[in-house]
């Protein structure tokens, strides 16, 4: 399908009150729905951006083997590690420093388990694929923690592009590690509008006072800069809105 985009005006809080909360125990998930305050008809995506799940998992939680289909996953950790197992006999262990994206196309399934004592936190990401029913893989890849100090760090974009890992998407992810008093500014690319997320901490951009869980969507023309109040972890998306996509994922739909 084609996007019908709605302009941003300049910066549009994501309120935390559209997040869906889901505790099953151990398992906690705060389901957000990126798009959700562009109010666009049937649809709170935004644009091929289809669902953030921000999970904390407690030891000793397995999430046993489920498909996924037509779903573009970034398992993005920040805390804890999580032993992955799939469909195709692969198993990893992801961490921080351990990224994964999971290209399920016409069918893919996985397992998850944390590993060892600490509570895993996470954000899941669904990306809807540019059409469905594409071949379906898994990648992998080490990461550097001190190329995401002080500085924007890309963990994925589009195939084709310079990121370690793809999507089959018009999608780019970055993060960065703020120290208190640093500023940053967001990256941009014309045609690429900016949705942004506080993962940890606390900052400020433009006027608005940003906390955990917080997020701001933000036009591709805006002149943004980020500064850290306290030590944050921060993470941006670059969306091109007018991109065409599936809708038929498991969950990115």
């Amino acid at each position: 399908m084609s996007a019908e985009v709605r302009p941003i005006q300049g910066k549009v809080l994501v309120p935390t009150s559209s997040h869906m909360l889901r505790s099953h125990g151990p398992f906690q998930v705060r389901r957000i729905r990126p798009g959700v305050a562009l109010r666009q008809p049937n649809d709170p995506g935004f644009g091929g951006l289809g669902t953030i799940d921000h999970v904390k998992l407690e030891p000793g939680v397995v999430v046993r083997m489920h498909e996924h289909r037509n779903d573009e996953i970034i398992s993005y950790m920040r805390a804890g590690n999580m032993k992955h197992t799939d469909s195709t006999g692969r198993s990893e262990v992801l961490s921080s420093d351990r990224l994964m994206v999971m290209n399920a196309g016409r069918g893919f399934s996985h397992e998850e388990e944390t590993v060892g004592d600490q509570q895993i936190e996470m954000l899941q990401i669904f990306v809807r694929p540019n059409v469905a029913e594409l071949d379906a893989w898994v990648q992998f890849v080490d990461l550097d923690a001190s190329e995401r100090d002080g500085k924007w760090r890309l963990l994925t974009g589009p195939v084709g592009s310079a990121a370690p890992t793809t999507v089959r998407q018009a999608v780019y992810l970055y993060d960065a590690h703020l120290p208190a008093g640093a500023s940053i500014d967001l990256p941009k690319q014309g045609g690429f509008d900016r949705w942004f997320y506080v993962f940890n901490g606390e900052a400020i951009v433009g006027d608005q006072v940003l906390r955990k869980y917080d997020a701001l969507m933000i036009s591709d023309q805006a002149a943004t800069s980020v500064t850290a109040v306290q030590d944050t972890d921060v993470v941006v998306f670059l969306v091109d809105r007018k991109n065409r996509f599936s809708r038929t994922g498991t969950m990115s739909g």
